[in-house]
């Protein structure tokens, strides 16, 4: 395979899931944003991904430090991976869409902060997607497709079900910033915790692939059902 197909094959494969979410996405809001405001978060998302990476090399290296000093076993040494790699993903996804449109004069309505928050997970599926994507290409492309869907019904949902929930805080604290706060750091709390669960599963592989494909994937089709729930009730969202 040549190196333009190469380049070809895993941009096609890695953009066109999310991009497709995204369509639905935006199908679902009634006052679509403008076009550049939704470019501009998705190019954030993908961004977000290196500052992910960077970030989550320097966690995996502190918590291995910190097990040097405190003496705690692996399974703790994986649990606070999980779990800070979750976190450290969703508080860069979250920046990514506050720095650009959440911060800007047409976040003007509640479901609007839902919107931009699912942009900015789907343009960091996409650059991640082609990470994935692009290393298993050198297995074959059949073998890449089969990444490909997988992400597509999986780790796509997954992001856009957590940054859903964070985005519902900031949709249902609209009209009341003194609930702001407390709001985000609850649906921060959930998306974690729907985040490290796809991670722990995804890593532990707890009775054998077939078995854990069904449980990864009744967690994220439960999330974004949850996601699409919360979608409606942002939109229904008064002073």
């Amino acid at each position: 395979m040549g190196i333009l197909t190469y380049i070809f094959v895993t941009m096609f494969l890695a953009f066109l899931p999310p991009i497709l979410w995204l369509w639905f996405w935006l199908r679902e809001d009634a006052h679509p944003e403008p076009r550049r405001e939704i470019l501009a978060v998705f190019l954030a998302g993908m961004g977000a991904v290196i500052l992910a990476v960077v970030l989550e090399s320097n966690f995996f290296a502190a918590n291995r430090f910190l097990r040097g000093v405190f003496g705690y076993g692996p399974f703790y040494l994986q649990l606070f991976n999980i779990v800070g790699f979750a976190f450290l993903e969703e508080i860069v996804k979250t920046s990514a869409a506050f720095f650009t449109a959440l911060r800007s004069k047409y976040f003007d309505e509640p479901v609007d902060a839902m919107i931009y928050l699912i942009t900015a997970a789907l343009g960091f599926a996409a650059l991640e997607n082609a990470l994935f994507i692009g290393e298993s290409l050198k297995a074959g492309l059949a073998q890449s497709i089969a990444v490909s869907a997988f992400r597509f019904v999986n780790a796509v949902l997954l992001h856009v079900s957590a940054a859903a929930i964070i985005g519902a805080g900031l949709a249902f604290s609209f009209f009341h910033k003194e609930r702001r706060h407390k709001e985000l750091v609850l649906g921060l709390f959930f998306a974690v915790l729907l985040h490290s669960l796809y991670n722990f599963f995804i890593i532990e592989n707890i009775g054998g692939d077939a078995a854990n494909q069904v449980v990864i994937t009744m967690l994220v089709v439960a999330g974004a059902a949850v996601a699409l729930v919360l979608f409606e009730r942002a939109k229904r969202v008064i002073i």
